[in-house]
C-alpha cells in the first residue's frame, strides 16, 4: 500500500535561497573540477505534511573561482496513518517522485544561474549526491 502514502497534489517547489559569488577567473589551461553536494532535510511539519528542503552546493576546485548553492523546499501531503507504518519514513520520502521533481528544479536553477559564467552552464545530476 505504499502508493497511498503520498497524497495526490500539485508539486510546487519553493526557492528558499541562492548563493552566487564570482571570485576570480581561472588561470589559462587550469583544470577545474565541479562536484555537487546535497544536504537534504526531511521533517514532518504537521500530521499530514512533510517538508523537504534540499540544498545543492557546487564544490568548485580551485575553490577561489566561485561559490554557488541553491536551496529549495517542497511540502508533501501524506496519509499520516500509512506514513507512520513505514520502517524508514525519511528514506521513503527521499526516494519519492516529489523529491525527484524537487531535485530537477534545483538542477535547473543551477544550470540557469551558471549559464553566463566563465565556466559555462553547469548541469548537475537529477539525483541526490552524497
Amino acid at each position: 500500500m505504499q502508493e497511498n502514502i503520498i497524497k495526490p497534489h500539485l508539486v510546487k517547489p519553493i526557492l528558499e535561497k541562492v548563493v552566487y559569488e564570482k571570485n576570480q577567473l581561472p588561470q589559462p589551461n587550469a583544470v577545474i573540477n565541479i562536484k555537487p553536494q546535497d544536504e537534504i532535510d526531511v521533517r514532518k511539519v504537521s500530521e499530514e505534511v512533510v517538508k523537504v528542503t534540499l540544498t545543492r552546493t557546487l564544490l568548485i576546485s580551485p575553490a577561489n573561482l566561485m561559490k554557488t548553492a541553491v536551496t529549495m523546499s517542497i511540502d508533501i501531503p501524506v496519509d499520516s496513518i500509512e506514513f507512520a507504518k513505514l520502517d524508514d519514513p525519511k528514506e521513503y520520502i527521499k526516494n519519492s517522485q516529489p523529491v525527484r521533481i524537487l531535485i530537477s528544479y534545483v538542477s535547473n536553477v543551477l544550470t540557469n544561474l551558471t549559464i553566463n559564467t566563465i565556466l559555462g552552464p553547469i548541469v548537475t545530476p537529477p539525483n541526490i549526491q552524497e
